[in-house]
């Protein structure tokens, strides 16, 4: 068997491969060693017919497949073993341009990821985002733990902004009830923002028993567009106010709440977690800007197939997404005012880069022999079903290949983002 190897645009390979009379004789005669058994021929035990008789019988080409499978996978295995800067994406076309009594010349296509060169990787400088936190942001934090230890009580006072009111509403638009405008017994919080207008605010200042007729308009881009840009009358009744009765922070409030003792230790507690996260975060931006240099900086023509599935790979995973929410990607582009080929289109640009940003890491990957080995990962199992304090094979066992195979390429991800730390210059 010989071949001759052709490197088209987009990565495209074509490989020509040509078996003489007797390389494409001997394929048959193995596919019909390897494949007799299987036909019944009157006169012959099972297994036994000899080939002429076979192929006289079922057919002239009836082994010609199996043959061509054999010589297909022999072929395609030995070109990627000899050229390793060839790298599939996808299962190569297979086209018999010639057979005759010299022999079969078949023409492979293989969709091989593009050739380009990696923009400079080392020796770059990057500048980390300065790690500042705030008096602000210490008291937001503390609010949202007291927050979790408030508590909502029942009211007689008048409704006022932040009460979760308990109330009944029908919604009218042109003197007629509309689907969907109705509900009894219905929780909301005032100032939420989750109903359309002024809906919440004309809520203010009602007691408990009181009725009213509640006008909004609803916006011009509304989902239903029936509805949409109308007036609307809503008969409201309040059947119960909560209002939210936060906390006081003072030394008892921390010792019920937390492992300190005063509030002075519990502030600067929140301030060391704060200044904590906000390194991390600080940290992840320029890994990421890192990344994202080199890949902007790398000229890559990414093959509009690779681009295609990616994107077809992201539609499916929106659309699964939207039905568990009981939607459609119709629905859901009609109520952020677009159409299904706007997104598609978003999709596909967002895919593109994608695709690029794995091309050029993967490069980059195997340009410097970063690698995981069998012992990293296994080693970072262990500690995880540590931490969790569950055994090693249970633990492989509940996450299964899919999740092994995250953590090697988590795995994978540091090392590299280790070696460009180390071969930059981060200020």
């Amino acid at each position: 068997m010989k071949y001759d190897l052709v490197k088209k645009e987009n990565g495209i390979v074509e490989a020509t491969i040509q078996l003489d009379a007797k390389e494409w004789s001997d394929s048959v005669e193995k596919a019909y060693q390897k494949n007799k058994a299987k036909y019944t021929v009157q006169g012959f035990r099972k297994g036994h017919a000899p080939k002429n008789v076979i192929e006289k019988v079922y057919g002239q080409g009836v082994f010609m497949q199996d043959a061509l499978d054999d010589v297909f996978y022999m072929a395609y295995s030995q070109i990627l073993r000899e050229h390793e800067d060839i790298q599939p994406y996808q299962a190569p076309k297979m086209d018999i341009k010639k057979i005759d009594d010299n022999g079969i010349e078949i023409l492979l296509e293989i969709p091989s990821t593009p050739e380009f060169t990696l923009a400079d990787y080392k020796g770059l400088e990057f500048k980390k985002s300065e790690v500042k936190v705030t008096d602000e942001q210490v008291k937001n934090a503390i609010d949202r733990e007291l927050m979790r230890g408030s508590r909502l009580v029942e009211t007689n006072n008048p409704v006022k902004n932040d009460d979760t009111v308990t109330l009944d509403f029908e919604g009218f638009v042109d003197g007629k009830a509309f689907e969907g405008g109705k509900a009894e017994k219905y929780q909301l919080k005032i100032g939420s923002h989750s109903f359309i207008d002024t809906f919440e605010d004309q809520l203010v200042g009602l007691n408990v028993g009181d009725e009213k007729d509640v006008n909004v308009t609803f916006p011009t881009e509304y989902h239903q567009a029936d509805l949409a840009g109308k007036p609307a009358v809503f008969k409201v009744k309040i059947h119960n106010i909560r209002e939210r009765i936060m906390p006081e922070l003072n030394d008892e409030f921390v010792q019920n709440s937390s492992e300190f003792d005063t509030v002075e230790q519990y502030t600067n507690n929140i301030r060391e977690k704060l200044t904590e996260q906000a390194n991390q975060n600080a940290e992840i931006e320029v890994d990421n800007r890192m990344l994202d240099t080199i890949v902007d900086n790398t000229k890559v023509s990414v093959p509009d197939t690779m681009v295609d599935s990616e994107t077809d790979r992201m539609i499916r995973g929106m659309e699964a997404q939207l039905s568990y929410y009981g939607a459609t990607l119709e629905t859901y582009a009609t109520q952020i005012g677009k159409t299904v080929s706007e997104i598609k289109a978003n999709q596909r640009m967002m895919a593109e880069r994608q695709v690029k940003g794995r091309l050029v890491l993967e490069k980059l990957i195997r340009t410097e022999n970063i690698d995981v080995s069998e012992e990293d990962v296994d080693a970072k199992i262990a500690e995880i079903a540590e931490t969790q304090g569950v055994k090693v094979e249970e633990y492989k066992n509940n996450i299964g290949e899919n999740g092994i195979n995250q953590i090697a390429n988590e795995l994978l991800m540091k090392k590299l983002l280790d070696f460009l730390r180390q071969n930059n210059t981060i200020k």
